[in-house]
């Protein structure tokens, strides 16, 4: 994805708040600098630091400019020095890197990744414990973009399944630089829009990488090793939404006509269609 104003803002208003702290920073995703030079300084300054360098293009400045001297990435392509790591392997593992930073940055790379237990894990392996990590994920529209988006929950469980303080949820609309608070409500205003998703996690214990289990099935899960908190999402921030409707098509009856297509007979159509006569 690259870096935007948006993560500029987010890792500046931690950093100044003392929410993030250390010196090493790690992405995976060689970023490239998307946002204006002048808007980054902008930003950096508003938030307390002294910005003295004139160039910003390339994502180590501009780390190094919020205090993060120690810079590396990790890339299939090897841009920007970055390790040539393939994320769909354990690193640490197949690569035998096991070097952990204060600061690790998942920017819009795991969708992208085919096996998510892995790229996850691979976070989780590489942040100090003390350490964040900041997702920009899309999490609705972007059709077609890469393999996956993300439901807000996604985050509220793996945090719950690995013991990591929430520090931020928000998101972004259209590609505009304006972060809104993850509410439900909020959210749900925008349907049909392409939503990019925000999500700050800090790493409490020193403890291996817990697949998470959907809290809507968590009371009844009788599998060992999954992590339950006893909280129904259901009855939270988090809960599912429909845009109308109540689940009628699992019924089979249609309750509103859709444009150029009569009730009757669809059925039959769609069994004609899908037994190709």
């Amino acid at each position: 994805m690259g870096i935007n104003a948006e993560m500029v803002t987010i890792t500046a208003g931690l950093r100044s708040a003392g929410k993030l702290t250390g010196r090493s920073v790690v992405e995976i995703g060689a970023q490239d600098v998307c946002v204006v030079k002048d808007v980054s300084r902008a930003i950096i300054v508003q938030h307390g630091f002294t910005e003295s360098r004139t160039e910003l293009d390339k994502a180590a400045d501009l780390y190094a400019a919020l205090g993060f001297d120690d810079y590396s990435c990790i890339d299939a392509s090897g841009e920007y020095g970055a390790l040539v790591f393939d994320l769909n392997n354990d690193i640490g593992k197949t690569y035998g890197f096991r070097r952990t930073f204060d600061l690790v940055t998942n920017l819009g790379t795991a969708e992208h990744c085919f096996d998510q237990r892995t790229v996850f894990k691979n976070l989780h392996d590489l942040c100090n414990v003390g350490g964040v990590m900041i997702h920009a994920l899309p999490a609705q529209g972007n059709v077609n973009h890469a393999f996956f988006n993300y439901h807000p929950r996604f985050f509220v469980d793996l945090a719950a399944a690995n013991g990591y303080e929430i520090v931020l949820l928000a998101f972004t609309v259209d590609y505009k630089p304006v972060l809104h608070t993850y509410s439900k409500e909020e959210f749900r205003k925008w349907d049909s829009h392409d939503i990019l998703f925000y999500c700050a996690l800090r790493k409490l214990q020193d403890r291996e990488f817990t697949l998470p289990f959907d809290g809507m099935f968590s009371a009844i899960n009788r599998i060992e090793g999954y992590h339950d908190t006893g909280v129904n999402p259901l009855s939270t921030e988090f809960a599912p939404y429909l845009k109308g409707g109540n689940w009628e098509n699992t019924k089979g009856i249609v309750t509103e006509q859709q444009p150029d297509q009569p009730r009757r007979g669809w059925l039959s159509r769609i069994l004609k269609v899908a037994g190709g006569r």
